[in-house]
């Protein structure tokens, strides 16, 4: 199953005489991206990983892990 997220991040000021401070923003902007691609990953395994064992408490009978 592919799931598409929407990241929002506001977008640096590039600074185009200085490549350091371009590189600072780029960074900043990966940085910032990922962070929300991979809480959003970790949130949809969570709730996969929630369910199944939903799915198998009632498949077996058992109460589900608290």
């Amino acid at each position: 199953m592919v799931q598409e997220t929407v990241v929002e991040v506001s977008l640096p000021t590039l600074a185009n005489n200085n490549p350091e401070l371009s590189i600072e923003a780029l960074t900043r902007l990966v940085r910032e991206v990922l962070e929300e691609v991979f809480e959003e990953r970790v949130k949809a395994y969570g709730e996969t990983l929630e369910a199944r064992c939903l799915e198998c408490s009632r498949q077996w009978g058992r109460s589900p892990l608290k």
